[in-house]
């Protein structure tokens, strides 16, 4: 993927790391890769809209859950959160991943 090719990725006026969409249907399913760094990635709300369904390429990350739960999100790994799932995303490391929004 070209340089030019990703995109700053917005959430409520917040950049939230960057995307290179492969698929983006207005209010529909959502494809692409997605990108954030450690330090821009520190700390970020994660709010699921559809059924949020991702490969890690790279990287790692944990969420928390609102009661505390940790789930580590690590390369190789196949993740699936549903609509309304929330968290508090924390990078670890730079991390890119291949996801469908449905």
């Amino acid at each position: 993927m070209a340089a030019e090719s990703w995109e700053p990725l917005l959430e409520d006026g917040q950049e939230k790391g960057q995307v290179h969409w492969l698929v983006r249907a207005e209010g529909g399913q959502q494809a692409g890769f997605w990108r954030i760094g450690p330090e821009e990635g520190a700390e970020i709300t994660y709010n699921v809209v559809g059924t949020d369904t991702f490969h890690v390429v790279q990287g790692e990350a944990e969420l928390e859950t609102p009661d505390g739960e940790r789930i580590e999100l690590v390369a190789g790994g196949i993740y699936s959160f549903p609509d309304g799932f929330t968290a508090t995303w924390r990078t670890r490391s730079s991390f890119v991943k291949f996801f469908v929004v449905s």
